[in-house]
């Protein structure tokens, strides 16, 4: 293969269903290995190149809406407030971590798609810096008028297109499993597009992508979520997965910084490099002017350590960013912790939930001082108080929550006059 051949090489890596993929290719890209891998970082083998990494849905809000005008120069302003109101808030201390596309400009209106990523996690980002960066639902090649579900990580997601295949919205879904909830999800969404405007053609079909390993959805669940959208539902292979054009301009903080870096780095360098060739140069061609090349070799060095103060900016951003974290770490939101409780569950268990509440914030006292408010508490009962117990030393038990510092308090269920038995388990505020 020629150098300009190696150039253009392009490397995406993808969330797959079960973990991180690494595709390679030019214009057509090829599976070269599938891992278990969920956490970026843990990602090995990714071999040279133009490397893209595509953010998986559930670390990506999109937020589609009509603008009343079709000037250009307007969509970003647009953009923002729309998020705004939509209660998406980026952080610019974070990075570069929203994007607009244009979907459909005309002369009086356009159809705009605004996302917004979550800030990655520790372990997030591979060990090589990505060149790009964007999110799945747009790296992948979508049929025209459609709604198209897949797995990453183990979760449902879903996108929806428009007339020509672009990718109109994109959402993950809650649970695990293809059910009458999941049907609901896709079709509230669906609903509420309709009503934004967002969507006015109408929807042709809806497919269902699985992996060449993975076992497709029952056909019960097929069905409902046909009967659901309203639309013929099918299942079909995945197809491989595409660089976008164009590129989104994501770019998270450590990236951002790195390339900084790395710059400064580079001009460093190349001034030191200059000063001490302009010395040896003095030296070989004007011995007599030693005083002269010294005083500028002394200059260059001067420069090299002026870098040090943007390299502690660097590290006081981080810290900054550190104190955030339980804000902004997605793993901890209340639908996530909502959704490590129910997988801690033991499974046919006969549990029923009737009330949910889970905080991670923060709060700040009347001294200025901030204190970290965390803390979940489930409600529900049981057929059997065996099943009431048995969940309760399961949330004990389960890896997530002690990882986390979650203090579970399960007393003992009380039985009610239907027979049923309630329980109320919280973790310490």
């Amino acid at each position: 293969m020629s150098q300009k051949g190696k150039k253009n090489i392009q490397i995406l890596l993808f969330p797959g269903a079960d973990g991180w993929e690494i595709w390679r290719g030019q214009e057509e890209l090829s599976l070269l290995k599938a891992t278990d891998e969920q956490e970026a970082l843990a990602v090995d083998g990714v071999p040279s190149g133009n490397l893209v990494m595509s953010f998986p849905v559930r670390d990506v809000s999109a937020a589609p809406f009509v603008a009343a005008t079709g000037d250009v120069e307007m969509f970003g302003d647009l953009a923002g407030l729309h998020l705004e109101r939509s209660g998406l808030r980026i952080d610019e201390t974070a990075g570069s971590l929203s994007d607009c596309f244009s979907l459909r400009i005309e002369e009086e209106e356009a159809v705009l798609l605004p996302i917004v990523l979550s800030p990655p996690q520790e372990g997030g980002l591979p060990k090589k810096s990505p060149q790009a960066f964007d999110v799945s639902a747009r790296c992948l090649p979508l049929p025209p008028n459609a709604v198209v579900l897949w797995r990453e990580f183990g979760r449902w997601v879903w996108t929806v297109s428009d007339s020509t295949g672009q990718c109109v919205y994109f959402q993950a879904l809650p649970g695990v499993s293809f059910d009458q909830q999941l049907c609901r999800e896709v079709g509230l969404g669906l609903t509420q597009l309709r009503m934004q405007e967002v969507l006015v053609e109408p929807l042709q079909e809806c497919q269902i992508w699985t992996g060449e390993e993975e076992i497709p959805p029952s056909q019960v669940g097929m069905e409902a979520l046909a009967q659901t959208l309203q639309l013929q539902v099918s299942s079909n292979v995945k197809p491989a997965p595409l660089i976008p054009d164009p590129i989104s301009s994501l770019l998270p903080a450590d990236i951002r910084a790195e390339r900084v870096a790395r710059k400064k780095a580079q001009q460093t360098k190349l001034a030191i490099a200059a000063g001490v060739m302009a010395y040896l140069g003095v030296i070989g061609w004007l011995a007599f002017n030693y005083w002269d090349a010294q005083k500028k070799t002394t200059l260059a060095q001067e420069r090299a350590e002026a870098l040090g103060p943007a390299a502690e900016q660097v590290v006081e951003l981080d810290t900054k960013w550190a104190e955030l974290q339980p804000l902004v770490e997605n793993r901890l939101w209340p639908l996530e912790l909502y959704f490590q409780a129910y997988q801690a569950a033991p499974k046919n268990m006969g549990l029923s939930l009737t009330s949910i509440e889970a905080y991670n914030t923060l709060q700040y006292q009347s001294s200025g001082e901030r204190a970290l408010k965390r803390f979940i508490n489930l409600e529900g009962n049981s057929e059997k108080v065996e099943q009431a117990n048995d969940f309760g030393e399961a949330l004990g038990k389960s890896k997530f929550f002690q990882k986390e510092d979650f203090n579970w308090q399960t007393p003992s269920p009380a039985q009610t006059k239907n027979g049923l038995w309630n329980f109320n388990y919280a973790t310490a505020q």
